[in-house]
């Protein structure tokens, strides 16, 4: 690991954080870290098909490990704010007005609305961003749904689209945090105790730029959400991101930012992102939550698809994060301080890379790990390498230790089958133009089980080996003690589509939240699973949580294989701390179906759901 030296100087940055100070030597990066944007658009165009890949019994070895892959770490102390939902709900009963202009430039009603247009079209446009099974779906077997019901919909979330469905389980409670609300459900009455804009969580702690908010409010996106059980605390973290502004007064939107147009342009204010993560003050999410917002070091750009891990000691954040160059970037966070509201010293690291690998780090994905992970011993993440080429056969596990004290980060490449990127999925009631993007080969999470993480990605899958490929679903489970695939499974069928897959695991136990569809099924929601008593590399079941009840669509100009249609962007699953059972989250299409000549998005909904291995009553058994 290049290690940055530090020193005892202190300052204050623009938006009121304390930070340590940096030696010079620490702000020298190589380009070998960042990836250009000529390059990420090239790595867009990739996913040549293969042919069908066996996995059977495969164990791959691991390369040597490698301290080289990242900067830092960069210490840095941050302050917060503290929210009270239970007084958000008392306004909210008084009908009190929530800001709807900018402050410094009021707009009217039509500019306003334009504004929120463009907020929500922006949440669509993110980068790219062990035999195989054949699915057996709703064959009767160990998993069935107890408790299930619909959560927040696309009419009540200001148009986010995707709606990037979260869920965490506690003791009696359930957060939904998605694009762009956050929703507090009696776990198992289903009752929704409490709604409001994800932004609101952070309202102490976001500062309005000078010239105003853009959106006429701040722009929050991509949620994340889990429930540390070793705590019993709520933890749901997000991205902010604030557009800059041209010498000619033209706004630098996230689309200028993904397509690495910032190189030649004047700036008058430059467009900046930040994490923004909130941590509830005791088991109950209806009262205080512990507000943070924490900016990357060089903070000029886009933070985008900000995975969350909680650790035993801390709080784990990275980014894929857009500007002049691309990097990916974390920063640890210490646990027990925000827990109890104060000053938080992060560590921050900077252009991670596995040099070893076949392809291009992209999406590092933190696990919840929430037992293990501090002085004594390793906290892991884990990614999927971004094709470079037809193929590449590499992960990349990563391994830090001390995250309070002396961090100290290392990647180890794990060998894999090959994998490619997938085709986009069909659905029912359309055609070539009406594609669903299945979003490339990168991890959608990670989670640590007794020393085994289990993880997950939608891959090219040739089944019947006629050249017509599909995506289908990879599941791994990696023993960390020997950084190595212990066991992996293809999953899926031929002709139908598998994707967009989300991992939960306790006990020996892992489930799969999921979508399929094709062109004789609506996408559906499913979840599958595995217990330790089923054959290496095999699911045991498989059900439908929800299924599809219309085609989804954006409009015309959408659905190609050039620009396939944003579907969910990730699912949720969440360990319950009381049962052990696993609680799913994913959106739908609900019987509306709007014209696509009105250029309007289809609405979706969503549906919360408890998936059970124990048999007994409920649906699917």
């Amino acid at each position: 690991m290049r290690r940055s030296k530090r020193n005892g100087d202190s300052d204050t940055d623009d938006d009121g954080t304390v930070t340590d100070g940096r030696d010079a030597d620490g702000t020298d990066r190589t380009d070998d870290g960042h990836l250009s944007m000529d390059r990420r658009r090239l790595l867009q165009a990739t996913g040549v098909g293969l042919g069908g890949l066996s996995l059977a019994n495969f164990g791959g070895g691991v390369a040597t490990a490698q301290t080289d892959c990242a900067e830092g770490p960069f210490e840095r102390t941050y302050s917060g704010g503290t929210v009270n939902v239970g007084q958000i709900r008392a306004e909210q009963g008084r009908g009190d007005a929530e800001p709807t202009v900018d402050a410094a430039n009021p707009a009217d009603a039509a500019a306003m609305a334009d504004r929120r247009r463009d907020a929500a079209d922006a949440e669509g446009r993110q980068p790219p961003r062990q035999a195989a099974q054949e699915s057996d779906i709703d064959d009767s077997g160990p998993l069935s749904v107890r408790t299930e019901y619909d959560g927040v919909n696309a009419d009540e979330t200001r148009g986010g689209v995707p709606s990037d469905s979260q869920v965490a389980a506690g003791n009696g409670k359930l957060v939904h945090a998605l694009n762009r609300q956050v929703a507090i459900f009696n776990k198992q009455s289903g009752t929704r105790e409490q709604q409001f804009r994800l932004e609101r969580l952070w309202e102490p702690v976001i500062s309005e730029p000078e010239g105003g908010f853009f959106y006429g409010e701040p722009f929050v996106f991509d949620p994340r959400a889990r429930y540390d059980r070793e705590s019993d605390r709520f933890v749901v973290a997000a991205t902010q991101y604030e557009p800059g502004l041209t010498t000619d007064g033209e706004v630098i939107d996230r689309e200028m930012l993904e397509e690495g147009e910032l190189e030649d342009v004047q700036v008058s204010r430059p467009p900046r992102g930040w994490w923004v993560v909130a941590v509830s003050a005791t088991s109950n999410p209806n009262g205080k939550w512990h507000v943070y917002r924490v900016p990357p070091l060089e903070n000029e750009g886009l933070v985008d698809y900000p995975p969350l891990g909680v650790g035993r000691d801390a709080i784990y954040l990275t980014q894929n994060f857009f500007g002049t160059e691309f990097e990916v970037t974390m920063v640890t966070l210490d646990k027990a301080a925000m827990y109890a509201g104060e000053d938080v010293t992060a560590n921050h690291f900077t252009g991670m890379s596995d040099p070893n690998s076949d392809g291009q780090t992209f999406t590092v994905q933190p696990a919840l790990q929430p037992f293990a992970g501090g002085q004594s011993n390793a906290y892991y993440l884990v990614n999927a390498d971004f094709p470079v080429g037809p193929s590449v056969e590499t992960l990349t596990l990563w391994e830090l230790t001390d995250p309070l004290g002396d961090p100290t980060l290392s990647c180890h490449t794990v060998a894999v089958d090959p994998y490619s990127y997938p085709p986009p999925a069909r659905q029912k009631g359309g055609d070539e133009t009406d594609l669903v993007d299945t979003l490339g080969t990168r991890l959608m999470n990670a989670d640590y089980d007794d020393g085994s993480l289990w993880t997950a990605h939608t891959i090219q899958y040739d089944w019947d080996g006629d050249g017509r490929a599909v995506a289908a679903i990879r599941w791994y489970e990696i023993d960390v003690a020997t950084r190595s695939v212990v066991q992996s499974g293809v999953y899926g069928e031929p002709g139908t589509s598998y994707y967009i897959p989300t991992v939960g695991a306790d006990g020996g136990r892992m489930v799969i939240a999921h979508d399929r569809s094709g062109p004789d099924t609506y996408i559906q929601a499913v979840v599958a699973g595995r217990t330790a008593d089923d054959a290496q590399g095999q699911l045991a079941d498989s059900l439908v949580v929800q299924d599809g009840e219309s085609n989804y669509d954006y409009g015309e100009g959408f659905g190609t294989v050039g620009n396939p249609l944003r579907w969910g962007d990730y699912n949720g699953v969440a360990v319950d701390p009381q049962s052990g059972r696993f609680w799913t989250v994913s959106q739908y299409s609900p019987d509306v179906e709007i014209p696509p000549e009105t250029e309007e998005r289809d609405p979706y909904n969503t549906r919360i759901a408890e998936v059970s291995f124990d048999g007994g009553p409920g649906r699917g058994n």
